[in-house]
């Protein structure tokens, strides 16, 4: 399977395990899938652990199509997206971390329409696993990607997750830290994105207040940005889709991070940024759907005095003038013999 030619927009039918209820479905040209923590009172596995525990339990998979269908199921690694929320591994990354707590071997189940069955999942938590809460998840996606048609004949896997979560008892330690800050340009427009990690042992749910300004100090765009769900010991960014491209210059970012109900907060006063000529992306992120654009202020040029149109009229006549009134007293200074 050539990887270039499955789009990657796998999140659709992607559960959100920890908020939305119900099982995860995912449909799409004819697919209809489900995947469910079977006999567990939520929509996912909230599992709480000791250390050196390990639970047996089942995930209940279905093929609710009307063909026969091949499905690949596997555990992945879960990631904090771009502003927040829930995303998971591809296929062919290998797990880390929490998934490696996880005896769930992946493998392609060849379904029948209707067809529905239970598999093994045991959980075991290292004896040196610290406090906190730990995440994983089951995949679930059709084995075989679905030839796109068109002009650009992309091919599609149609991805759901359910999370798997463990809490393992002890003092609960909320952390956030900013980054670097970093300048995209995506169809003619800046994006401004600034990296944000959190080291802590539980989810937030923060969020960021963003201002840019230019070499001279002066507010360039400011925006609030809400992010979704942060997970522990994972790494994101904040990202403010500006509705303008930014002059080329230096620009430095105030950013405060914070989560109330945590009682976490973050800032930095001056990060700095540097826009250079542009370099336009050809898609946008893959990881969700950009923020609406946020409105910028600007000189001609960062770092530059902008000179007023009006001005640069004046100093045009003046200029015109002047050179009017030195050739008519070069014309009355000459002889009047070589006037005539």
């Amino acid at each position: 399977m050539s990887g270039s030619r499955i789009a990657r927009v796998g999140l659709i039918g992607l559960l959100v395990a920890l908020a939305a209820p119900g099982a995860a479905f995912a449909q799409g040209a004819g697919i209809n899938l489900a995947l469910q923590a079977f006999d567990q009172p939520g929509t996912f596995f909230d599992l709480t652990m000791r250390p050196g525990e390990t639970r047996d339990l089942l995930v209940a998979i279905a093929n609710n199509g009307s063909a026969a269908l091949a499905a690949r199921t596997y555990a992945a690694d879960v990631n904090t997206i771009i502003n927040g929320g829930f995303g998971a591994s591809l296929r062919d990354q290998p797990p880390t971390g929490t998934t490696r707590w996880l005896d769930y071997p992946g493998t392609v189940l060849e379904l029948s329409a209707g067809e529905s069955l239970h598999r093994p999942l045991a959980v075991s938590v290292p004896r040196d696993a610290g406090p906190g809460e730990y995440i994983s998840s089951i995949l679930l996606e059709n084995d075989q990607p679905i030839e796109g048609g068109g002009a650009i004949g992309l091919n599609q896997v149609i991805r759901q997750a359910i999370a798997v979560v463990v809490t393992v008892p002890g003092e609960r330690s909320p952390a956030l830290t900013i980054g670097d800050a970093g300048h995209e340009v995506v169809a003619g427009t800046s994006i401004v994105a600034v990296a944000l990690a959190n080291p802590g042992n539980v989810r937030l749910k923060p969020s960021a207040d963003f201002t840019l300004m230019d070499a001279r100090g002066v507010e360039v765009s400011h925006a609030t940005v809400p992010m979704d769900t942060f997970y522990a010991r994972t790494q994101s960014s904040i990202e403010v889709p500006l509705a303008a491209l930014l002059n080329p210059g230096s620009y430095t970012i105030r950013l405060t991070v914070d989560d109330a109900a945590q009682g976490v907060h973050a800032s930095e006063g001056a990060i700095p940024l540097l826009v250079e000529a542009p370099s336009v992306t050809a898609t946008d992120s893959p990881d969700g759907a950009r923020a609406a654009r946020t409105a910028i202020t600007q000189g001609a040029a960062n770092g530059e005095m902008s000179i007023p149109v009006w001005l640069m009229v004046v100093c045009a006549i003046a200029t015109v003038g002047a050179a009017g009134l030195v050739l008519i007293l070069i014309v009355r200074r000459r002889p009047a013999s070589s006037r005539r």
